[in-house]
């Protein structure tokens, strides 16, 4: 599958983040040795614009962006029960603003996966510390995106 599940879609769409502030995606790029390398993403730094286009809000100077920068390259994994995705991604630099270095990706495979014998329930799921205040700068990042 080379495009972006409509349920990936309407999860990363940037409306409702109350109800997705809970959940944690794995964005997985691969270190200078070559091991996979994991960060983890919100719904507040994850926007799709279309079945194989999505961008990306990720904090400047960390490894993350300083592996994806090199790479041009990473792996997002969503869990949208009873599935878990990874959308393989080639990932192009827009700019930085706003303490976040923004990315454009096109999906170019999508791999989803149910286990036979059980009903996968849930991803990583976190709690806000400051929920209002988050979700605020969430919505900030994802204005910066749609521009």
């Amino acid at each position: 599958m080379k495009h972006i599940p409509d349920e990936i879609v309407t999860y990363l769409n940037g409306e409702q983040l109350e109800k997705k502030s809970d959940v944690a995606m794995h964005f997985v790029t691969i270190d200078d040795n070559g091991y996979p390398y994991k960060a983890m993403v919100s719904v507040g730094e994850v926007l799709c614009l279309t079945e194989t286009q999505i961008r990306m809000a990720l904090w400047q100077k960390t490894n993350t962006v300083n592996y994806v920068m090199k790479s041009k390259k990473a792996t997002l994994m969503v869990v949208i029960p009873p599935t878990a995705y990874d959308l393989q991604l080639d990932v192009t630099f827009l700019r930085y603003e706003e303490e976040s270095a923004l990315f454009e990706a096109t999906v170019k495979n999508v791999k989803s996966d149910r286990a036979p014998y059980a009903q996968l329930t849930n991803g990583v799921q976190y709690q806000l510390k400051s929920a209002g205040q988050t979700i605020e700068l969430w919505k900030k990042k994802l204005k910066l995106l749609k521009s």
